[in-house]
């Protein structure tokens, strides 16, 4: 048994917080968080660095976005309350800081800069440790819980106070979103633009945009939902992206025409794995979602609306579909004109005017639009993974690639690289569900405490070199994960916490029902294995499953 072993966490989101959790259900590593801002929740906070805006609805519905074994305190949604707010949101990752009381494990306002190697003897024996450096920032240090009796301190009174201490392990939990993206050819177009120009990451109400002329960047999630958010204000909002994605509303129709939240409508065990357990090919998969998805979006069909304003472009056999997005009303807007679209057959901006606020797009089709008067500009386009404390070995190790968005490292499940057994990665991939986050947390809380086996070198290898194929691959999917639960049981499995269906089946008729026939539940994970809770699981499992019944009837 490994004892009085130290863990570092990089980040107190949501995968910092719940890797926490578990280590110290285990109880035989020492964890400290270190977050840079002076709040918990990362994207999602209350802090300056926060990436959500003021009426920012999640776009995953409260059952989805719970920890296993944790429910939000509404645990009866009606329709307006299943999409929680950001605020709510916030509150309840803050009840599960609380409640597992993890404040003291955090050092806030502490910005990690640097991450060495560095080999120690400890009784007779060579060893790899990790320093980690980071820089308390006294200035904003208001919420910092943790006594910092830490070595090497170099004071500078008015500004910060630099520390380090060795670790036995480094967990990193910078997720997704580190840093705004643009791409340079864009960033060189817009220097010549004389009004206003955001990045979605720092865009928080229409208050300032009010009675302006706005152009949105963009196509996909934060793009429409922020067109969404300003159209009723602005004079008018125009909106440029690449291409027409599938705008899935947040509720669509089930069998019998019930509007039920889309989630509950993809998340049954059985259908994922009737698609997924037929020997399929990529591009038979790819078929299936392309048929659903054009179901799904009538307005976007031009056989059934050949005036349709974001037509879709179904993509050849060979290829994966178009990205989709996820609003409650967007298409309702760009149909009734309140957001105007310029977009598909890659448009993008060619040039600003002369004037300084006249902007002219074109796309492969030859096609060229110019727009007058434009005000503010908002960019949505997206984000890039950084790990500007990694040294260069661990970074080629994971052949890091902060240029590609899709999937800037290659390493087995997105969690263990092959040559450092003693650094592991949570929720630093594009697109990662609630559900993953938990799953990979549970996973490297169990190898580094040493309940479970390092991933073998085989599995290392050949999982590093599928994401090197996929990074290769063009045109790619929309995201690297392509099926959440299906994937989940995969590492339950490995883990030792994934049910024996069949035998539910036989024992429990109506617990095998909820399991394998109802809306998903994180909580089947907690059936049996590490972390098991059974009562607490099952009672879990019929909160689900009753709000599915309120929902699909």
């Amino acid at each position: 048994m490994i004892n009085n072993k130290k863990v570092a966490v990089i980040g107190a989101g949501l995968s910092g917080l719940c890797f926490t959790k578990y280590i110290n259900q285990i109880g035989n590593l020492e964890p400290t968080i270190f977050e840079k801002t002076n709040d918990i929740g990362g994207v999602w906070s209350n802090s300056l660095s926060r990436k959500s805006w003021d009426n920012l609805n999640l776009n995953t519905n409260q059952l989805s976005m719970s920890f296993s074994d944790f429910l939000f305190k509404n645990q009866f949604p009606n329709k307006e309350e299943i999409y929680p707010s950001n605020k709510t949101f916030y509150e309840y990752l803050k009840s599960y800081v609380e409640n597992f009381e993890l404040i003291d494990y955090i050092k806030f306002n502490s910005n990690v800069i640097k991450i060495e190697k560095i080999v120690v003897v400890d009784e007779n024996e060579s060893k790899w440790k990790w320093k980690v450096i980071w820089e308390l920032n006294n200035n904003n240090n208001t919420n910092n819980n943790n006594n910092n009796n830490n070595n090497n301190n170099n004071n500078n009174n008015n500004q910060s106070i630099v520390n380090s201490e060795l670790f036995d392990y480094v967990v990193i939990c910078t997720g997704a979103f580190s840093k705004s993206s643009i791409k340079n050819d864009l960033e060189i177009k817009l220097k010549q633009f004389k009004g206003d120009i955001i990045h979605s990451e720092n865009y928080r109400n229409s208050e300032t945009l009010k009675g302006k002329k706005v152009l949105v960047v963009g196509s996909s999630f934060s793009a429409c939902e922020i067109a969404n958010d300003i159209c009723d204000d602005v004079s008018k909002c125009i909106q440029i992206g690449h291409e027409n994605f599938y705008a899935l509303k947040t509720f669509l129709p089930n069998e019998v025409g019930k509007h039920i939240p889309w989630d509950m409508l993809f998340f049954i065990r059985e259908l994922i794995y009737e698609k997924n357990d037929n020997n399929k090919s990529d591009q038979e998969l790819w078929e299936i979602s392309k048929k659903l998805f054009i179901q799904l979006c009538p307005n976007q069909d031009l056989s059934k609306n050949p005036n349709s304003k974001i037509p879709i472009k179904t993509t050849p056999v060979n290829q994966p579909p178009i990205g989709f997005t996820l609003s409650r009303n967007y298409i309702e807007n760009v149909e009734s004109g309140k957001i105007i679209t310029i977009t598909g057959d890659n448009y993008k901006i060619k040039s600003v005017n002369d004037d300084g606020n006249s902007i002219t797009f074109s796309n492969d089709n030859g096609e060229i639009n110019t727009v007058d008067n434009i005000d503010s500009i908002i960019v949505c386009s997206g984000y890039q993974m950084e790990f500007p404390f990694l040294e260069n070995d661990v970074l080629e190790e994971i052949c890091y690639d902060p240029k590609d968005q899709f999937l800037p490292m290659c390493i087995y499940e997105h969690t263990f690289p092959c040559k450092f057994k003693s650094i592991a990665f949570i929720g630093c991939v594009k697109g990662v569900f609630f559900t993953e986050i938990e799953m990979y947390c549970r996973w490297v809380s169990l190898v580094f405490s040493g309940k479970l086996e390092y991933p073998n070198n085989e599995k290392l290898i050949k999982g590093k070199n599928e994401l090197l194929k996929l990074r290769s691959l063009r045109p790619r999917p929309q995201f690297p994960i392509v099926d959440c639960i299906y994937h989940c049981d995969k590492i339950a499995k490995e883990i030792g916490c994934l049910p024996d269906f069949e035998s539910i089946k036989i024992n429990d008729p109506e617990l095998y029902n909820k399991l394998w026939n109802g809306f998903f539940c994180q909580a089947s994970y907690n059936l049996v294995g590490p972390f098991s809770n059974p009562t607490l699981a099952k009672e879990i499992i019929n909160n689900y499953y009753e709000n599915y019944q309120l929902f699909k009837k």
